[in-house]
């Protein structure tokens, strides 16, 4: 398999994890405290968004050429760690 085709098996796997992890966040939202409840339902929305945009730059990956595969490849890197990244603080913050 190519690398390039690894690279965007591993975003996608890595998406539907993200899935899979809001979906649970969602439901958990009954759980929380109504004073933090609205705090969690917004950090889960921006979670959602951070989620999408890594999904719109792994379609662009996905689409594009093999001379512009990697500088549109930075980009989704970077969308994913933001995702990351911010994962980890709400998850932390929520504990």
């Amino acid at each position: 398999m190519e690398k390039r085709d690894m690279y965007l098996e591993k975003i996608n796997a890595q998406i539907d994890q993200y899935n899979a992890k809001l979906a649970v966040m969602r439901g958990k939202s009954k759980e929380v405290h109504a004073d933090m409840k609205l705090e969690y339902l917004n950090q889960v929305e921006k979670l959602e968004s951070k989620r999408d945009d890594l999904k719109e730059k792994y379609e662009q990956l996905r689409k594009s050429s093999e001379s512009s595969w990697k500088d549109i490849k930075e980009g989704t890197e970077n969308a994913w760690n933001d995702l990351k990244e911010s994962f980890d603080k709400v998850t932390m913050h929520f504990k």
